[in-house]
């Protein structure tokens, strides 16, 4: 019951406080890690690296330095550097919270207690945002809309028509949805798209919300043979936002 709430709050969202994003005459592809598992940013970002490319991580910092079923996360160091190598930390909320289990106001203040604890580090704000667990409100995405340029969820996309308050993305997690991810690839070099990827951990024996790292050298093979141009959030969204001035 409490899972079928979840998804009818998620249905309910996306029909409100849309800002919906210019067509693209080609397609972006942008990583994503969300929390984010210490196999991460080791595994990982050296693949995209290697091919030139920058992901956004989606840092929840009250989970710095903690072991759980996604394996050990990064600590606060490790934040500055990936930011260092020029990845783009964005927000995932302090405590990884879900909307469901406390106010929109409650969880804004939580939002912001992560920003402080970024800026402490050196950081810049954050210009973009992740739903931890999916989870989206009507009453949070309003709110999030101010705060955020973008805010993504976790649903593949069934066009390519993006809402910067709910954007869509494919789930880079072992089994079905790892196969979904790798036929997006396939459909974003005929139809262009911006096609958002993201995972948690990356490892030999991952979590169900992670991929092995021969399945994301997979992907990052097959994105790298698309010839689709790969940019973080940030640098996709700005691209994307100057077609609107057109």
């Amino acid at each position: 019951m409490i899972e079928l709430a979840y998804k009818a709050s998620r249905f309910l969202s996306r029909g409100v406080s849309r800002s919906i994003l210019p067509e693209l005459g080609e397609s972006i592809i942008s990583f994503g890690f969300d929390d984010c598992p210490a196999s991460a940013i080791e595994t990982a970002l050296p693949m995209l690296e290697a091919e030139g490319w920058r992901a956004t991580i989606y840092v929840a910092c009250g989970l710095c330095g903690i072991e759980n079923h996604l394996g050990t996360h990064m600590s606060l160091d490790d934040i500055v550097a990936v930011h260092g190598r020029d990845h783009e930390i964005a927000d995932h909320t302090f405590s990884h919270v879900s909307p469901n289990n406390l106010s929109t106001r409650a969880y804004m203040a939580d939002i912001e207690r992560n920003q402080k604890a970024l800026k402490k580090l050196g950081l810049p704000g954050s210009r973009h945002f992740a739903y931890p667990f999916g989870h989206v409100s009507p009453s949070l995405k309003k709110s999030l809309r101010k705060r955020f340029k973008t805010s993504r969820g976790v649903m593949t996309a069934v066009n390519t028509t993006q809402d910067a308050n709910l954007l869509n993305a494919a789930r880079i997690f072992t089994g079905e949805r790892y196969e979904a991810a790798l036929r997006q690839i396939e459909i974003a070099k005929t139809k262009p798209q911006w096609l958002n990827l993201f995972t948690h951990d990356v490892r030999e024996n991952p979590s169900e919300f992670g991929c092995t790292p021969d399945e994301f050298r997979t992907i990052v093979n097959a994105v790298q043979d698309s010839g689709i141009r790969v940019m973080t959030v940030d640098e996709a969204y700005r691209t994307i936002i100057k077609r609107r001035h057109k």
